[in-house]
């Protein structure tokens, strides 16, 4: 059904801005759109047969009959229920694991084609899980079908973000080649270029670095595409940052592909500049050595650090020549400090600081921070000395990780500082002249690792405590010559000041002081946004709102600065604006109003910027939300004019007429879409039941729910999200009962995804009511 026919049946008409906003209630109330029982809310919403289980194989058997029908709801009901089953003290346990391997893989490949982060949840479950479920160990296998599933979802972020963190997912498994390989020829048959461009740049992150096949794959899919010249150039110099050699079959691959284009010119250019760069890069030009080298990777990867060090013992025996990068193949991609001893004691080597820093950086990378930092200290214990390839992951984790950023990780990260310094001491550093930008890390403390640090003194909580420290810090850069030379350290800086300040004046003079630094870079544009938001979350304790007039100083010097002003420049206020009013009771609004008005005064006033949709929205958003509702439906008109909205439009129009209790003005507006064929996706469908269920039409909004919304578009269908909105409003008249039964009815795909917890949501509902 269409979303004009719904509103129709609803049989409320249109009105104009300037009529009354609804018309007064009469005594009959309107028949419900169900007529249902009325009694208590039942806490009892799902089938017998899955409320009760007699054993382990009922399930099994259950989801063997939902994997070949893709039924990703019923299987997580399923899951839910296994689990539950065999994590239960005293339950019967089966003799053998209840599902085959097979099975778990076609249960993994369903849920990893439907992608969503909570399908994505289940499937590490279930890894985590595997010898409980199917009796094996999660191997490459079992990440093979999930990548070949999240492939045929096709959302390449999913993809590389499971590919990046496959270090911290169960067994620690650092993604194969051929799996990123899978993924980048993927991108290239389906003409996402820049993402495979980027995913290459990235894949280090996940312990595998790029090998020749990785940039044949890039290359060619830049020829297919038509690339530009210049984005030959930056693959080439992404190319340059790995240990890559000279290839000629590469070479030819690259004088080829430019023939083929019809730029002979080009061609021979780029097979110059790629011999010019790799060619004298090698290790060794001995085939025999290169081959050596490769098996012993190769057998420390596939086979473990025991086969592969005796590897390196028996070619000993043919001329090959151990050394400290042969610890290196040995270790690159384990975190065990036993593995490397073994190595030292087996092939008489000591290591260097590069094997520990190998090993510290794997540890970080499987998420291990208390076994990097213990790697670390074993290291010092064997007379290495601290220097920043050891140091660096280690600030770098504690720092920037928001899972563990509090003054404890601060502090430590300080600690390590301070072994750096000490093993580089100002009295040596400051003889040097200053590194150029650009150049690699020092071997003592840098710009980065002071940048590093302002940011964490600057997010921490008790910001006050590393203010004096932060002072201290720019003294050791001025006596180790060393600039900030990173505009985000400059940000950084000026944020740690500003959070010190004690108004809104101190704060600005505090900005000035740290941009006006001798040799302190300008800020960019991803700084000067960092500066504003800051600003509008400073509070001195006398509610007074951010100082509009404070906030547009610095906008006027990002424009001095040549810096262009940009959507987020008002979306940063404006959004908190709206968020301080939500704090608010009505009455109390009336400065932020006057505060938003302001900010739309300077927008509409700036000739160098024209708005976009998504800051127009958010005007509109903060208007209502300041219980400007006329403003807020002014700014709708105009864009519905000029045919520039979008569903984030719809939603928050929608929203203010249901917080203004205008149920005609949201009908007019539904009415005005569906006359020229516009679509609701899901959350301006949310937003459409939440706003009948404002103006008191619950029964309307479950029958939308139930029997309308997304039946024309499947991928708009309703969800958890949708359900709280029924039962948040359905607690004020004790009819949770009613809404779960119509679900449970209409909708039984939704019923059996319900979350356990929601029996706990919509108790708190009744008892705590929601806002009005």
């Amino acid at each position: 059904m269409s979303l004009s026919r719904a509103v129709a049946r609803l049989g409320y008409p249109a009105y104009s801005f300037a009529r009354p906003a609804y018309r007064p209630p009469t005594s009959r109330r309107a028949a419900p759109a169900f007529r249902v029982k009325d009694r208590r809310f039942s806490t009892a919403k799902h089938d017998p047969s899955l409320s009760y289980v007699p054993d382990v194989n009922v399930i099994a058997d259950k989801i063997r009959q939902y994997i070949p029908t893709a039924n990703v709801g019923a299987l997580h009901q399923q899951f839910h229920g296994l689990f539950r089953m065999l994590g239960e003290a005293g339950t019967d346990k089966p003799t053998a694991p209840p599902l085959k391997e097979q099975e778990i893989h076609g249960a993994l490949s369903v849920l990893a084609m439907s992608g969503r982060h909570y399908d994505l949840d289940m499937v590490v479950k279930i890894l985590t899980d595997l010898p409980m479920l199917c009796g094996s160990e999660v191997g490459v296998t079992e990440y093979n079908v999930i990548l070949r599933g999240l492939i045929t979802n096709g959302n390449p972020q999913t993809i590389f973000n499971w590919l990046i963190s496959m270090p911290q997912k169960p067994r620690n498994i650092t993604p194969t080649l051929i799996q990123w390989h899978m993924f980048f020829e993927w991108c290239a048959e389906t003409g996402l270029v820049k993402f495979l461009h980027h995913g290459v740049s990235k894949m280090h992150r996940s312990g595998r670095r790029p090998s020749l096949r990785t940039f044949e794959i890039l290359f060619k899919a830049l020829f297919d595409s038509g690339a530009p010249i210049k984005t030959f150039y930056d693959a080439l110099d992404l190319m340059e940052k790995t240990s890559l050699t000279y290839n000629e079959n590469f070479a030819k691959l690259l004088y080829d592909g430019f023939v083929k284009l019809g730029l002979v010119d080009r061609a021979q250019e780029m097979k110059d500049v790629y011999w010019k760069r790799f060619s004298a890069r090698s290790r060794t030009t001995d085939p025999k050595m290169v081959e050596w080298t490769e098996r012993i990777e190769r057998e420390a990867e596939e086979r473990g650090i025991i086969p592969a060090t005796k590897l390196c013992k028996s070619l000993q025996r043919d001329g090959f020549s151990a050394g400290p990068h042969t610890l290196t193949l040995l270790i690159r991609h384990t975190h065990r400090l036993d593995h490397l001893r073994y190595a030292e004691a087996e092939l008489d080597l000591k290591a260097t600081i590069i094997q520990w820093a190998i090993l510290v950086n794997n540890a970080v990378r499987i998420g291990d921070l208390s076994g990097a930092l213990s790697i670390y200290e074993e290291s010092k214990a064997a007379g290495i000395v601290p220097a920043a390839p050891l140091t660096h992951p280690l600030v770098n984790v504690l720092c920037t990780s928001s899972s563990t950023l509090d003054d404890a990780a601060i502090d430590r990260a300080l600690e390590l500082y301070k072994d750096l310094a000490e093993a580089a001491p100002i009295s040596q550093s400051s003889q040097q002249a200053p590194k150029p930008s650009g150049s690699r890390h020092s071997s003592g403390p840098d710009a980065n690792l002071y940048n590093i640090l302002f940011r964490a003194f600057g997010a921490s909580k008790n910001v006050k405590k590393y203010y004096p420290i932060a002072l201290s810090l720019l003294e050791d850069m001025d006596a180790r010559n060393i600039e900030l030379e990173n505009p985000m350290a400059v940000s950084a800086l000026i944020i740690v000041v500003m959070r010190c300040s004690s108004s809104f004046d101190d704060a600005l003079k505090g900005y000035k002081r740290i941009c006006r630094r001798p040799n302190a870079p300008p800020l960019d544009a991803k700084g000067y946004h960092a500066i504003l938001h800051t600003l509008t979350q400073l509070s001195f304790g006398n509610h007074e709102i951010p100082s509009i007039w404070h906030y547009f100083e610095i906008v006027k010097d990002m424009q001095v600065g040549g810096i262009e002003i940009t959507a987020p420049v008002y979306t940063i206020i404006l959004r908190y604006l709206a968020v301080l009013a939500a704090d608010l009771p009505p009455e109390e609004c009336e400065s932020i109003a006057g505060a938003v008005r302001r900010v739309h005064d300077h927008l509409t006033l700036d000739p160098s910027f024209t708005p976009d949709t998504m800051l127009w929205n958010q005007l509109m958003d903060s208007y209502q939300r300041v219980g400007l509702f006329a403003e807020a439906y002014r700014v709708w008109e105009m864009l519905f004019i000029t045919e520039r909205f979008n569903n984030a439009s719809v939603a928050i129009i929608i929203d203010a007429c249901g917080f203004a209790r205008s149920w005609p003005m949201a009908a007019q507006v539904c009415l005005k879409l569906s006359k020229i064929g516009f679509k609701f996706n899901q959350r301006t469908w949310n937003a459409w039941v939440e706003c009948m269920c404002r103006v008191g039409k619950l029964d309307e909004a479950l029958k939308v729910v139930c029997l309308e919304m997304g039946k024309d578009q499947p991928k708009v269908a309703p969800d958890v999200n949708t359900v709280k909105v029924l039962l948040s409003f359905a607690a004020r008249t004790n009819q949770q009962d009613e809404v779960m039964d119509r679900i449970k009815r209409y909708l039984p795909q939704l019923w059996h995804t319900l979350p356990d917890e929601l029996d706990g949501y919509f108790i708190r509902q009744r008892v705590a009511g929601v806002d009005s």
